[in-house]
């Protein structure tokens, strides 16, 4: 084996040692490919397979960006082209207030005088999903809370290690609902759509770093959704020496994170009754099949029961990027979820349930390969549908 060999084996081992928790299977193994198939430039061993692993490690580790580079990451829809992340952001002690001193990063498009979204029977009033700048895996598209006009929240607390894709639900009373909505909306900070970015001041030179940001998403007048999309706060050090002030970032930080913990938010007769593990109303199931590729010797695929018939590669839709591993996207009821989840437990495969994001690989002997899945439920708005697995 020669040095080339051993610095590429040595670059991969640490990719998918590091690799995020939910990226099961082949689909590390297609990012590096993918990465493999694009021409380098230069010689030598610098210009070829190292390289390309590293750029892998920038992407599948976090965004190592600085605040110039950001604009990527925020002002578009969670959906479209941002990688949400499973890793909480960095905290911060700050109280959302009232008072808000507009910075030069907000770009709002609506006035920022503060207003509550409408109640409208039991439709949506706020999603919180957090992302960061890696690849989009179709389970971190599951929200870090999701409030409803009739008072049902979903949220997914501040968990163990091994619990980190739960999420619980608790419904509110009338006057609790009212409470956490003059919480989250009384500072005007959501009551329209805007894009708080990392402003570098002048002359700084901020240090690379992985960063989140947090896309709420609220109703808005005339049915238009209200989107605010917001880089997390680096903490007062950091922000006071390379950035701009920005109290709605870190204001939005701070309500991002309170909202992993809602129930202390307000008093504890605002509820109906006790938080228990979600279950959905129904389920979305994202299959990744890769044909001819080694097996993982595991369980076969066709030990699963899975609710349709014919091949997994002709399952759904097929969503996502059109390169190979393509995704084959479709919505199962909550039987046919748990019939699944039921089968993968007496598989030995560890956490899965019905009240979090379900994922991990699979042989798939009728394909001469492997297959990823990936079992999600669907928030009470219908959230996320496929077309959102881009």
């Amino acid at each position: 084996m020669n040095t080339q060999d051993r610095i590429d084996e040595q670059i991969a081992a640490r990719l998918r040692a590091d690799a995020p928790r939910e990226a099961p299977g082949r689909i590390l193994d297609g990012a590096l490919d993918r990465i493999a198939d694009t021409p380098q430039r230069g010689s030598g061993w610098s210009g070829r397979t190292s390289v390309r692993l590293l750029a892998a490690a920038a992407v599948l580790l976090l965004a190592v960006v600085t605040g110039t580079q950001l604009p990527s990451l925020v002002g578009r829809d969670v959906g479209a082209e941002i990688s949400p992340s499973v890793s909480p952001s960095a905290s911060t002690s700050a109280e959302p207030t009232a008072a808000v001193t507009p910075s030069p990063s907000a770009t709002p498009s609506a006035s920022a005088a503060p207003t509550e979204p409408p109640v409208t029977g039991d439709g949506l009033l706020l999603r919180l999903v957090s992302h960061g700048g890696g690849p989009t895996y179709p389970s971190q598209l599951l929200p870090w809370a999701t409030l409803m006009a009739d008072g049902t929240l979903v949220w997914q607390p501040v968990p163990a290690e091994a619990e980190a894709s739960s999420r619980v639900t608790r419904s509110l009373t009338p006057a609790g609902l009212a409470d956490l909505r003059e919480h989250i909306f009384g500072g005007g900070l959501l009551s329209g759509s805007a894009s708080h970015e990392l402003q570098p001041q002048p002359g700084a030179e901020p240090p690379g770093r992985g960063v989140s940001a947090y896309t709420f998403t609220a109703a808005g007048d005339g049915g238009d959704d209200v989107v605010v999309t917001s880089v997390q706060w680096l903490g007062d050090e950091e922000e006071s020496t390379y950035y701009q002030p920005s109290p709605e970032r870190q204001q939005l930080d701070a309500l991002a994170q309170q909202l992993r913990d809602p129930e202390a938010l307000v008093d504890a007769d605002a509820w109906t009754g006790p938080s228990q593990p979600y279950e959905g109303s129904d389920y979305q199931l994202v299959l990744t099949p890769s044909p001819d590729r080694p097996p993982f010797d595991t369980a076969d695929a066709s030990e699963i029961p899975w609710p349709f018939d014919g091949a997994l590669d002709q399952f759904g839709e097929e969503t996502g990027d059109s390169r190979s591993p393509t995704y084959r996207c479709g919505v199962i009821g909550t039987d046919e979820a748990a019939r699944i989840v039921e089968a993968l437990t007496a598989l030995g495969y560890a956490d899965v349930g019905l009240d979090r994001a379900t994922t991990g690989s699979l042989d798939w002997a009728d394909g001469n390969g492997t297959v990823d899945f990936f079992l999600m439920p669907r928030m009470p708005d219908g959230y996320p549908e496929c077309e959102d697995q881009l």
